[in-house]
This record gives C-alpha cells, sequence and structure tokens, in this order.
C-alpha cells in the first residue's frame, strides 16, 4: 500500500499507532521528505504513543495533507488492498475478505444502501460474489448436479477478480 492507503488504513482504525513509523518509512521511500517525517519514520514500536502520533500529526502538516474523512479512508483502504491483490501479493479471497470486513464495515456504508447492500459506493456485486464463494467454500451439499462445488468457486473467483477491477476503476475517482 502506498502512503496516502496506509493513512487511510490508520483512519479506519485498522492501524495503530505503533505502526505510524512504517507509514512514514512508506513516505521516505515515496520520495516524501521533511524533518518530522524523518523523525517518525526512525521511531521505534516501543516509543510513546504520544509522540508517535506527535510526529504524525506534525508530518502530516509539513506534507499539507489532511487526514481523510472515514467515508474516504474506508475507500481508499479498499483500493489499495484491491492492488495488493492485483500486483499478486495479497491472496484474492483474503484481500476481498479484508476489503470486505476491515475497510468497508469501516464506515457505515450499509446505511447508504438504497436497494441491495453496498449498492451506494457499487460495491454489491463484489459483496454478492465474495458472499457466494464464502457459502460455496462453507457448504457440505452440491448446489448443482451439472457441476461440483470446487468448480462453481474457481468459476466465482474468476468473477470476483474481475468484478474488482471494474469497482477499483467506479471508485478510484471518488476516493
Amino acid at each position: 500500500m502506498d502512503f496516502r492507503q496506509q493513512i487511510a488504513k490508520y483512519v479506519t482504525g485498522n492501524m495503530t499507532s505503533d505502526q505510524l513509523p512504517d507509514i512514514g518509512m512508506t513516505g521516505l521511500e515515496e520520495g516524501l521528505d521533511t524533518p518530522s517525517l524523518c523523525i517518525l519514520a526512525g521511531l521505534g514500536k516501543n516509543e510513546s504513543p504520544f509522540d508517535i502520533e506527535h510526529y504524525f500529526k506534525l508530518s502530516l502538516d509539513e506534507l499539507g495533507i489532511e487526514l481523510p474523512s472515514n467515508r474516504e479512508a474506508a475507500l481508499e483502504y479498499a483500493i489499495g488492498i484491491i492492488v495488493e491483490i492485483l500486483e499478486g501479493k495479497k491472496d484474492l479471497i483474503k484481500g476481498t475478505r479484508e476489503i470486505c470486513y476491515n475497510a468497508i464495515r469501516s464506515y457505515d456504508f450499509y446505511s447508504e444502501s438504497k436497494q441491495y447492500c453496498y449498492d451506494s459506493i457499487g460495491f454489491e456485486t463484489v459483496y454478492g460474489l465474495y458472499d457466494t464463494y464464502d457459502e460455496l467454500s462453507n457448504t457440505d451439499r452440491p448446489w448443482q448436479t451439472e457441476k461440483t462445488n470446487e468448480q462453481l468457486m474457481a468459476e466465482t473467483k474468476i468473477e470476483l477478480f474481475e468484478e474488482l477491477k471494474k469497482w477499483r476503476d467506479k471508485i478510484k475517482n471518488v476516493a
């Protein structure tokens, strides 16, 4: 994940303050350079959370970066996970689970739904495919007579991968 995506992960509550130095290191690796960012990147996990958060906030001020809203952070974090999936750095199913349960659920998108779960952000197809895969992997009887559950799971994974690519392109402009 890039610097902003890691910030979004932190805002959604999926990173702790002792992981902020890692965000600082990512910023430096991306070519960002401020005195506070250098200090942040050099802090150890045993440092006081107050000090770590202090240098994190100073770094953002020096870089002119505002923390995203919870809604924006959830979408930005989800994009970061998708990029890792598409680059082969994260398993499709584990990554999609992280999107569903860590990124998307960190904000109440469910309450925005009009007709289908998460349709306000166009995530309903991805969510439905993930749910289908999950149910297929946990069932003890065949869903169809023409195909095995393993065949259906493989087909669902292909569809899920394609839908994640489409969804990333849809929300890239929103986040």
